[in-house]
C-alpha cells in the first residue's frame, strides 16, 4: 500500500464504497432481507472508507514541516470533521423531496412506494458520493510528487482563500440550518 498511488487507492476505495453501498438494493426491493446481510454491508462500507482515509493521510506526513507535524494533522482532521454537520444538513435537506421517509410509520408500511422513495434516495447519495472523485486530480499521486510539490513552494493566495471561505460558509450554513431546524 505504501509504493500504490494515493490516486488509485482513493479510487480503487470508492468503487468498493459503492458496490457494498448499491447491495443495499438488494435488501430495499426485498430479494434478500437479513439483519446480518445488512451489518455486513454496513460495516464493509465502512472499511473501504479507511482505504480512502489512509491515502489522504499519508499525504499529509508528507506536506507537514519538520515540527509541524501535529498541528498539520490537527488543522486537516478539523477541516475533515467540519463538513460531519454539513453532510448531515443535506441528508435532511435529500429527505425534504421524499415525505414517505419522514417518519417510522411511513417506512414500516413497506410499500411499494416507500421503497422505490428509498432507493431513488439512496442512488442520488451513491451519485453524490462518487462526485467527490472529480477532486482526485488534486490529491498527489505518491510521496516524490508531494514532496516536489512541497519543494517548488509556490503558494496561491486565490487557492488558500478559496478553502478557507468554503469552510467558513459551509460551517456557517450548517449551523443557519440546524438551528432554523431546532423545534
Amino acid at each position: 500500500v505504501l509504493n500504490v498511488s494515493w490516486r488509485k487507492q482513493v479510487l480503487f476505495g470508492s468503487f468498493l464504497v459503492t458496490v457494498f453501498n448499491s447491495l443495499y438494493f438488494i435488501i430495499i426491493f426485498d430479494i434478500w432481507r437479513n439483519s446480518w446481510f445488512y451489518i455486513f454491508t454496513d460495516v464493509s462500507a465502512m472499511f473501504m472508507y479507511t482505504l480512502n482515509f489512509l491515502a489522504s493521510h499519508a499525504c499529509m506526513v508528507e506536506v507537514a514541516e519538520p515540527g509541524y507535524e501535529a498541528i498539520t494533522y490537527s488543522l486537516i482532521t478539523t477541516a475533515s470533521n467540519a463538513v460531519t454537520p454539513l453532510s448531515a444538513v443535506i441528508s435532511y435537506q435529500l429527505l425534504a423531496f421524499f415525505p414517505s421517509l419522514n417518519d417510522q410509520e411511513s417506512i414500516a408500511t413497506d410499500t411499494p412506494a416507500v421503497r422505490r422513495d428509498f432507493a431513488t434516495l439512496h442512488f442520488w447519495v451513491i451519485i453524490i458520493n462518487l462526485s467527490s472523485l472529480i477532486s482526485l486530480p488534486l490529491l498527489p499521486r505518491q510521496k516524490k510528487e508531494t514532496r516536489e510539490l512541497v519543494a517548488k513552494g509556490e503558494k496561491s493566495t486565490a487557492g488558500g482563500l478559496f478553502v478557507i471561505l468554503s469552510a467558513f460558509i459551509f460551517l456557517i450554513y450548517s449551523t443557519a440550518v440546524t438551528v432554523i431546524t431546532v423545534k
